[in-house]
């Protein structure tokens, strides 16, 4: 996967975001710890602010905070807020995709072709009605 400067400057300012605490902190010093220019971090914290992962108050005493605890964030929490929606599938996110239930393909011909993604050449399915059998560590 490709992970553009915007993503890896929105994950670093989150992790500032969480060793600070909860207390604001100014955009100017997250921009000097992470070594981020200023402007590009004021278009990422808009971005991480629409999408729900910081939170913001002007004046003297504003800044930036983490808008829910820092272990309820994922990586692809943060590509969504700053790059747009992920990958669907059949128009749902990938994490709602039901993979369950499937019967495992090596279970009907007997070869090893469960453990790889091609399918298997001693099975007549039709190409349209392949359904891949993902390990179970790809659905969670």
């Amino acid at each position: 996967m490709h992970i553009t400067a915007k993503v890896d400057y929105a994950v670093r300012t989150l992790v500032e975001l969480a060793a600070v605490g909860p207390d604001p902190a100014k955009a100017e010093f997250l921009a000097k710890s992470q070594v981020i220019p200023h402007k590009f971090l004021e278009a990422v914290l808009s971005d991480l602010r629409r999408g729900g992962l910081v939170n913001s108050r002007r004046g003297p005493d504003g800044g930036y905070w983490l808008a829910r605890s820092a272990d309820e964030i994922t990586i692809a929490d943060v590509i969504r807020a700053v790059e747009g929606p992920l990958a669907s599938i059949r128009g749902q996110r990938p994490e709602d995709v039901d993979y369950g239930g499937r019967q495992r393909h090596s279970k009907r011909c007997g070869s090893q072709c469960a453990s790889t993604f091609a399918p298997c050449s001693k099975t007549s399915r039709s190409p349209t009605s392949r359904v891949a059998s993902y390990p179970s560590s790809f659905t969670n």
